[in-house]
């Protein structure tokens, strides 16, 4: 009971995971119903997902305004548990069928056929299906166009679910810009203000923050760290410094590193 429970769990996380119920009708999936309803001459082909309590059609060929149905055993809710085609010849006397909704009722369901829609790594998210009002066999070309519909249908929503994941990464680039050039401009103004404290104040010629080579730029403003440590840099390297170390911060003419960060 448990491994069937967890492939149900798993094969619901695939469903949800590529986003698709309750979406606009695509109309690449459109395409593949039309196509299975020619080659099968038949007037219903439906391209389905099967969510946890219902049947969510992503395309229906001769449905017009159906847009789901129950999880009624028998059609799509047990064709998605098999590995290959499901095949219903005579829906009235079939047993898996007979006391199916859409069998007894007006749309007269006696035909059925359907292929699961497979993900890369194994999960059935639903069928392609072809429909009809009367009963008829299949042959083994037929059923393999299925299957190979299916297969295309699987791979659209590869290819959507990949356009979707690069669609969010570009945006969270974008975020992750704007929120860096806001912190650049929150510091820039600090800056520009702490410069303007510090102007007056007695401090040496050149920047201190150069390193072994040295910076001959004018030393403009004033940092410090919890250590209690201080140095005079040049705007350029004071940006350097508070962006990439944590516990520098600008001091101001009465914070001389961490004693008089800790007096304020």
């Amino acid at each position: 009971m448990t491994s069937t429970v967890t492939g149900v769990d798993a094969r619901l996380a695939a469903v949800y995971r590529y986003e698709i119920l309750d979406t606009p009708r695509d109309g690449t999936f459109e395409g593949f119903a039309r196509i299975a309803a020619r080659q099968f001459r038949v007037p219903i082909s439906t391209v389905t997902i099967v969510d946890a309590d219902r049947v969510w059609f992503a395309a229906a060929e001769g449905l017009p305004g159906v847009a789901q149905i129950g999880t009624e055993p028998g059609l799509c809710a047990s064709a998605v548990l098999q590995s290959g085609p499901y095949v219903v010849n005579d829906a009235l006397v079939d047993p898996r069928t007979m006391n199916h909704p859409l069998v007894r009722g007006a749309l007269n369901l006696r035909f059925y056929a359907a292929a699961p829609i497979t993900t890369r790594d194994g999960h059935r998210l639903g069928t392609v299906n072809v429909i009809d009002s009367a009963p008829r066999d299949v042959s083994t070309d037929e059923t393999s166009l299925l299957t190979d519909l299916a297969a295309l249908v699987a791979q659209h929503l590869e290819l959507r679910l990949a356009a979707l994941d690069a669609v969010r990464a570009e945006q969270a680039l974008r975020r992750d810009a704007d929120t860096r050039a806001a912190a650049s401009m929150q510091l820039a103004a600090r800056m520009r203000s702490a410069g303007a404290a510090q102007r007056t104040t007695e401090h040496p010629g050149h920047c201190q923050l150069g390193g072994p080579a040295g910076c001959t730029a004018d030393a403009e403003l004033k940092v410090a760290d919890t250590w209690g440590d201080h140095a005079w840099g040049c705007p350029a390297h004071v940006e350097e410094i508070l962006t990439h170390a944590s516990s520098v911060f600008l001091a101001t003419q009465e914070l001389d590193g961490l004693a008089g960060y800790r007096s304020r």
